[in-house]
């Protein structure tokens, strides 16, 4: 399962975060996924919950951000933007193109005792 292994990676992040800071108690985490990975948010959220228990995430709410696919057409040089995994230019339809974002994998933002911490 796919989604396992890259929330376990996430929960890992955390979990880390909080040994180096002390922070005992987390209550949202905020990531984000590009659009490539193909990941179901809602059921990384639920396995966030069963990774997270008895630990200082136990609880805590996974808010997960899709980002868009990026890529620049070599034909027409414009840049575009997908939300699915459409690999045309968007502007004069040339499958000549570059892929520039999309494989994103990241923690935006912690709340920890309903304090912010971003980590862009």
């Amino acid at each position: 399962m796919y989604e396992h292994s890259l929330t376990n990676s996430l929960k890992n992040v955390v979990l880390s975060l909080c040994n180096k800071t002390g922070w005992r108690k987390v209550n949202r985490v905020v990531a984000k996924v590009g659009g490539l990975r193909s990941v179901n948010p809602e059921l990384m959220s639920f396995i966030f919950a069963g990774l997270t228990k008895d630990t200082p995430a136990e609880g805590a709410i996974l808010s997960v951000i899709m980002l868009p696919i990026t890529l620049r057409c070599n034909s027409c040089g414009r840049i575009g933007i997908r939300e699915e995994k459409i690999f045309t230019c968007p502007t004069c339809g040339s499958d000549d193109i570059k892929i520039l974002s999309g494989l994103e994998l990241g923690i935006e933002a912690i709340e920890v005792d309903n304090n912010f911490y971003n980590y862009e």
